[in-house]
């Protein structure tokens, strides 16, 4: 995974890489290697020159397109998580209603 997207030479053609991966990882739910990836982004961040070259504009305006899209994928996968979270919690609770009850064990005996 790493590897195919070192082969480029230009850091800001890499970043660009980085968020088309980003994406395509968020769309396949592969949770664990977006994560991996957050660490090859920040160190190639990390490297980059203070002020960019003209020549990186072309990336750079892709790549903030490419990452509003990214957020947006982030935030509906979010929005669909926390929904199937609800529906077990609901469920968990319907279901409850069905046990037996508990007796409650007394912790004082009789003698007081």
């Amino acid at each position: 995974m790493a590897s195919d997207r070192r082969l480029l030479t230009d850091p800001y053609q890499r970043i660009l890489a980085l968020g088309e991966l980003e994406l395509e990882l968020i769309q396949g739910g592969r949770w664990e290697e977006l994560a991996e990836l957050g660490a090859e982004r920040e160190q190639l961040i990390a490297e980059l020159p203070t002020l960019p070259p003209a020549t990186a504009r072309g990336p750079l305006e892709k790549a903030a397109e490419l990452q509003q899209r990214v957020s947006a994928e982030l935030a509906r996968s979010i929005a669909l998580a926390r929904e199937g979270l609800g529906r077990v919690d609901r469920s968990r609770r319907a279901a409850a209603g069905y046990a037996p009850p508990v007796e409650r064990r007394k912790l004082v005996d009789s003698a007081g």
